[in-house]
């Protein structure tokens, strides 16, 4: 395990057991005055069933490579969500290596075809979340993003600070903690792409808000996600976002599809904008 690694671990377990109380982990909260949040270490690894020492040494990017089982009780010790174990094995270099598939380029051209086809707003991005292509649909109701640099063309970055974007969606709060959560999922396990460490490095720098999120060391996968976004002529238009990977076998990229919500009126409002 590399040292980079040993270190995110160690953050990511400490994180953890902050934010898990002692009712949470079915201890008695009488147990001991406590001067910081979350569970004690000696808690976590009685937990576990492993050694105070050989926790701490585990959060303190010490440890000798732990077993899978090991591992497995930590997760369960700290409640993670399946997620978050996951993340912790990735960590821990517990995952096959996933397969490379296509190169990127040889499927791009044959993949923006096939976006221009949905009717609903859609795009392809990669992990990093650079959008690299669009239908007309995405242009008219997430963003023109055709009007932005090809340096700033992150969903990541126009999340935080694209006044644009920002202030069409509806919950911004939410949204940029599942993107945060989602970006720091992928970030760590591609650490040694130079460009997305250049992304993270660069959004921590320009924005507080990303910082703090950052700093909590959440994580998910991307999953069907619901957005609000405000249109200058249609108001509202709630959708849920679907997210397809490994497209013509390439790992590289994924397709985001924005259905408009059951039960809501944003279906009529595209058809009125001439966009269905």
């Amino acid at each position: 395990m590399s040292i980079d690694k040993q270190k995110l671990l160690g953050d990511f377990l400490k994180s953890r057991r902050e934010k898990l109380n002692p009712s949470q982990a079915e201890l008695p909260e009488g147990y001991g005055r406590r001067r910081t949040p979350g569970l004690r270490r000696e808690e976590v690894a009685q937990l576990a069933h492993v050694s105070t020492t050989w926790y701490t040494w585990l959060e303190q990017g010490r440890a000798a490579a732990p077993s899978r089982q090991v591992l497995d009780n930590v997760a369960r010790a700290l409640r993670l969500s399946e997620n978050e174990h996951l993340h912790l094995l990735h960590l821990a270099n517990m995952e096959m290596p996933p397969n490379a598939g296509s190169p990127l380029e040889q499927t791009l051209g044959e993949i923006e075809k096939v976006v221009r086809q949905i009717r609903y707003p859609a795009f392809i991005a990669t992990d990093r979340t650079e959008v690299l292509g669009w239908n007309e649909a995405a242009g008219r109701v997430i963003r023109d993003f055709a009007s932005v640099e090809p340096n700033d063309r992150s969903m990541a970055w126009l999340v935080f600070m694209d006044p644009v974007l920002r202030d069409a969606i509806a919950d911004w709060d939410e949204y940029a903690r599942y993107t945060v959560a989602v970006v720091r999922g992928r970030y760590e396990k591609s650490l040694d792409d130079p460009a997305f460490r250049r992304l993270v490095d660069r959004l921590l720098d320009a924005s507080p808000e990303f910082a703090a999120l950052w700093a909590t060391h959440d994580v998910t996968e991307k999953t069907v996600t619901e957005i609000g976004l405000l249109h200058p002529e249609a108001g509202l238009l709630n959708f849920r976002i679907h997210s397809f990977s490994q497209i013509n076998g390439s790992t590289q990229a994924h397709c985001c599809v924005f259905i408009p919500c059951e039960g809501t009126d944003t279906d009529a409002k595209l058809r009125e904008l001439g966009i269905l």
